[in-house]
């Protein structure tokens, strides 16, 4: 029994590395796998506001995880529509062919000050836990996390140290499965409105996570960026992001107005943010020792594929999709079968 126990967390070990953008922190020889993974950033560049919107589905057992966001600033949290990636797909690909919660800002921890977690606000969104930290020292986040039920460890906290150096906060979800764990567990939209100068996705991850993909697994990220113009992501370290352009253009302004409806948004926010761009990351393993960054274009052009082309992305989608089941059904076949074979032996 306790054999299998071993041979099952070394199993979770491996699938559960590479779970996320941002960072994961599921319990020890527990699986967290990433199923889905949607960002919509809608961009308001005279406030200097980003609202970011994000969606994921989990494949796991675990009877709750977190994960960690940072953002420059204090981030505002609440709910959005599922609807609305749909709704940009529909946009992109015509068929044919809660309330918010306020937060207040606050000082984040004095750097030299005694080692502390300062906590900004704390909400229940779209089923979630959400806790906005400000930390001046990795070590009290540490401790924080582990005090409140989260998982830590030190990778974890390396990668925390990155935005702790910054005086960001860091935002804590917690999703829970309830009584009983469920294989799939989907996490409805949210939406963290922040100001920055820069528009960015937190595709950083810790460092064992980064390096840990093997077996490898199939990950597909899409983000639809919607700002004043057509925006290219590149990655903070100079490095070629290898997402890329799928689709580009300008949206109408009815097109605008249900987009903001869907996003549960009033319909004059970020008012010169009618341009959409989908982007489209196959990687595996990801780069994830920096964070994109989107500038604007210098060419404004619209970026219309034809059939052929969407017909090809749309199959690279569901190939991955099942790709991701493939090796996670093939590793837990072989361990399975390591098992058997090892308790065989020992009954000889």
């Amino acid at each position: 029994m306790a054999l299998t126990v071993l041979c099952q967390r070394k199993l979770a070990l491996l699938l559960g590395a590479g779970c996320l953008a941002c960072a994961s922190a599921p319990h020890e020889g527990e699986l967290v796998q990433i199923a889905e993974e949607r960002a919509i950033i809608l961009w308001d560049a005279a406030a200097k506001t980003q609202h970011f919107i994000r969606s994921a589905a989990f494949r796991t057992e675990a009877k709750d995880f977190g994960f960690l966001v940072p953002t420059p600033s204090v981030p505002e949290i609440a709910e959005a529509d599922q609807s609305a990636f749909q709704y940009l797909d529909s946009i992109i690909r015509p068929p044919m062919a809660r309330e918010a919660v306020a937060v207040a800002a606050a000082p984040a921890a004095a750097k030299g000050a005694e080692p502390q977690v300062v906590v900004v606000a704390t909400a229940k969104v779209a089923g979630m836990d959400a806790a906005v930290l400000a930390a001046n020292d990795a070590g009290a986040l540490d401790r924080w996390l582990k005090q409140h039920g989260y998982a830590s460890s030190a990778p974890l906290m390396e990668w925390a140290k990155i935005y702790i150096d910054r005086n960001w906060y860091i935002t804590a979800f917690k999703i829970s499965a309830g009584s009983v764990p469920a294989r799939r567990l989907e996490a409805d939209a949210v939406r963290m409105s922040f100001r920055t100068e820069q528009p960015f996705f937190p595709y950083r991850e810790p460092q064992q996570v980064a390096k840990a993909t093997t077996p490898p697994t199939a990950r597909l990220l899409k983000v639809y960026f919607v700002g004043d113009g057509r925006y290219d992501g590149v990655l903070e370290n100079s490095m070629a992001w290898p997402g890329r352009p799928t689709w580009s253009g300008s949206l109408t302004a009815e097109q605008r107005t249900e987009l903001m409806r869907q996003l549960r948004m009033p319909a004059d926010a970020a008012a010169s943010a009618g341009w959409l761009t989908l982007f489209r990351d196959f990687s595996d393993p990801r780069p994830g020792a920096a964070d994109i960054n989107f500038m604007r274009a210098a060419k404004q052009d619209s970026l219309r594929p034809d059939l052929e082309f969407m017909n090809a992305i749309q199959k690279q989608e569901k190939t991955t999709s099942a790709a991701t089941w493939i090796v996670v059904l093939l590793t837990a076949c072989v361990a399975f079968a390591a098992i058997a074979w090892i308790v065989l032996k020992r009954e000889r």
